[in-house]
């Protein structure tokens, strides 16, 4: 699908992947729906769109709430077809599944998978009756490899995985490209939870992907119809590796995740 003149839904559109993923399609001449919770953050990221020239509609909505979700679907498909549905909304937390609060395990889930689920959903039907459109998954690699101390993100990512790819074999007798974008560190807010800013960093965690790759690779897989694509690729290598060559990379990984963990706990940020 080319990603001209369409109708884009981006959830967490107002800062990080999702709005810049919003400026560079924006620029292709398409009509961009911001969807964030935050209302000040929505309005600034589509006033600096609309300063670019870009054709941008917003609504606001905490997709953790099921009422609000149903609220906001109905306005979407109100307003006219949905081309393009661009799961992107998330954010993570930087603590042992045993510390958890169990209202932080549900908003996590809530947000990261359940959302995605209804949503898409919801905008479905109209693009089945159409035979067109497109549904982007923005995972992570927490969805191939567990990444700790994140048990709850990666369950929440591994479903997003999971419901894309079967998706991918359902809709395609409808047309509908279904596609998933598997990033790995990034360089967005999505690191300013507390959690994130008081732990100290391993050498594997002090580089990351800057936002407009990853915005430009999203676009690229959306267009090409591509099942999977990781950012950098060196990611689809690692995942594909530790799947393929477990009595290697799993004792391997064992050593770093141990590493992690125990740096959490001697430094009790767990």
């Amino acid at each position: 699908m080319q990603l001209r003149r369409k109708r884009i839904v981006i959830t967490g559109g107002s800062s990080g992947i999702g709005a810049e993923l919003a400026r560079q399609v924006a620029r292709l001449g398409n009509t961009v729906v911001l969807v964030a919770s935050d209302q000040e953050r929505l309005a600034a990221t589509a006033q600096g769109l609309r300063g670019d020239g870009a054709s941008v509609e917003t609504q606001q909505c905490d997709l953790g709430d099921p009422a609000q979700l149903d609220a906001l679907a109905a306005a979407l498909l109100a307003a006219g077809p949905v081309d393009v549905l661009v799961n992107n909304a998330g954010y993570g937390v930087y603590r042992t599944f045993e510390s958890e609060d169990p209202a932080e395990i549900d908003r996590l889930l809530d947000v990261n998978l359940t959302a995605h689920v209804r949503l898409t959903k919801r905008l479905l039907a109209p693009m089945v009756q159409r035979r067109a459109g497109a549904i982007c998954f923005v995972a992570s690699l927490a969805g191939r490899i567990p990444i700790t101390p994140n048990a709850t993100y990666c369950a929440a990512k591994h479903g997003m995985f999971g419901l894309a790819e079967a998706l991918r074999y359902e809709l395609r007798r409808f047309d509908i490209e279904v596609t998933t974008v598997c990033p790995g560190r990034v360089d967005t807010p999505f690191f300013d939870h507390p959690t994130f800013r008081e732990r100290k960093l391993g050498p594997e965690n002090r580089s990351a992907v800057p936002v407009d790759r990853v915005a430009a690779a999203t676009i690229d897989a959306i267009e090409r119809a591509r099942s999977v694509t990781y950012i950098p690729a060196s990611l689809g290598v690692a995942a594909w590796a530790y799947e393929a060559f477990p009595a290697l990379t799993r004792p391997l990984y064992s050593m770093l995740m141990k590493s992690r963990i125990e740096r959490i706990y001697a430094d009790g940020d767990h």
